[in-house]
């Protein structure tokens, strides 16, 4: 593979599946310039009163809609739990917000991220919309760092489930946005291609 140095729209690529370039964005789900921008929910915030950095960015673009369906029961964020959120106003660059339940903080392990990716990819296609990207959102929502480990992998890995070899995806999604944030973009980078080597590999 070359060296990172492929961006776009301050995006670096990773690689593809299944014709479907797999990018990494020091960008969140605000910012992100994409059809539709799926943000990591948990049932709760660890530590914290509510969400901050980019799901908190999030939340107080679309007037706290989030955090108030949530805590009406609307949207339990339950793992792999959708709530669409159509024509989201500005500063929401993409036209459809899409919260994936990533379920309760405590009980999180990077399986439940790989199938919450995989729900989202799944959802794209099923609204058939693209481009879309990704944030996790688990360090917005109070994760402690050092539970993180695998997390890219079970991302990719994700992603890959909801694109199985056997089945032609559809051409509209030529674009995946995995959003990092910018704090360390340039390792999380470096991480990403080390665990899409080792996936494609496998």
């Amino acid at each position: 593979m070359p060296a990172v140095d492929a961006r776009a729209n301050d995006a670096a690529t990773i690689g593809s599946w299944h014709g479907v370039r797999i990018e990494i964005a020091p960008r969140d789900a605000v910012s992100v310039s994409v059809a539709v921008a799926c943000a990591g929910v948990f049932s709760r915030e660890t530590g914290r009163a509510g969400p901050v950095g980019g799901l908190g960015n999030l939340n107080a673009a679309l007037g706290g809609a989030i955090v108030r369906l949530r805590a009406d029961g609307i949207f339990r964020a339950e793992s792999c739990e959708v709530l669409t959120l159509s024509a989201p106003a500005p500063p929401i660059q993409a036209s459809t917000v899409l919260a994936i339940g990533l379920g309760d903080p405590d009980a999180w392990t990077p399986a439940i991220m790989r199938s919450a990716v995989a729900a989202a990819v799944r959802e794209t296609l099923r609204i058939d919309a693209a481009p879309a990207a990704f944030a996790p959102s688990l360090l917005d929502s109070g994760l402690d760092p050092d539970r993180l480990a695998g997390t890219p992998e079970a991302m990719l890995a994700g992603l890959f489930d909801a694109l199985p070899r056997d089945r032609p995806q559809p051409e509209a999604l030529a674009r995946w946005v995995f959003c990092v944030g910018a704090v360390h973009f340039d390792a999380m980078v470096l991480t990403f291609r080390a665990a899409y080597d080792r996936l494609v590999a496998s």
